[in-house]
């Protein structure tokens, strides 16, 4: 298993070093961002929010947000861009495979074309494979995560109107 790794890596060419980077990076900010919303929905559904008055019932709520959610919602744009990145680095990839293989046959050596060819062929599918296998879950992941957070903004604006409902 590890070598048949070794093996599809080595193929893939320095872009795909590249690429993996890119897919561990995107991950780790998405999983990070993940569990830190789980932890404003879990101290938001544990949170009261009391006061003497309407103003400091609403200042209570807007430094909720502004500590709290703002923290996720500043990195829903960065995860984008980085699962935007991974097709186009996989195109990069492409392009880079494709020459190795213009290159090979243009080589004069009658064994040495075929070599060439298919290494390019490789590098050139194996990187454009892997951009996708990166985007296309994260694009899913982003869209998740998105709604989870407009989610918990409906939720804290229908607490805060609840809070400001005078008791009689």
């Amino acid at each position: 298993m590890f070598t048949e790794l070794q093996h599809v890596l080595h193929q893939g060419g320095p872009i795909l070093w590249g690429l993996v980077f890119l897919g561990v990076g995107l991950y780790s900010v998405l999983a990070s961002t993940w569990l830190g919303l789980k932890k404003v929905q879990h101290e938001l559904a544990g949170h009261v929010f009391a006061g003497d008055d309407r103003r400091q019932i609403v200042r209570q709520f807007a430094t909720f947000e502004l500590d709290r959610l703002a923290w996720v919602e500043r990195r829903l744009p960065f995860i984008g861009v980085l699962a935007a990145a991974a097709p186009l680095a996989g195109l990069l990839g492409t392009v880079s495979g494709m020459l190795v293989t213009f290159s090979g046959l243009a080589s004069s050596s009658a064994a040495q074309p075929i070599d060439k060819i298919s290494v390019g062929i490789s590098e050139a599918l194996i990187t454009t494979q892997a951009g996708l296998l990166i985007a296309i879950p994260a694009a899913f992941l982003l869209a998740l995560l998105r709604k989870q957070t407009q989610t918990t903004h409906a939720t804290l604006q229908q607490r805060l109107h609840v809070a400001l409902i005078p008791t009689t």
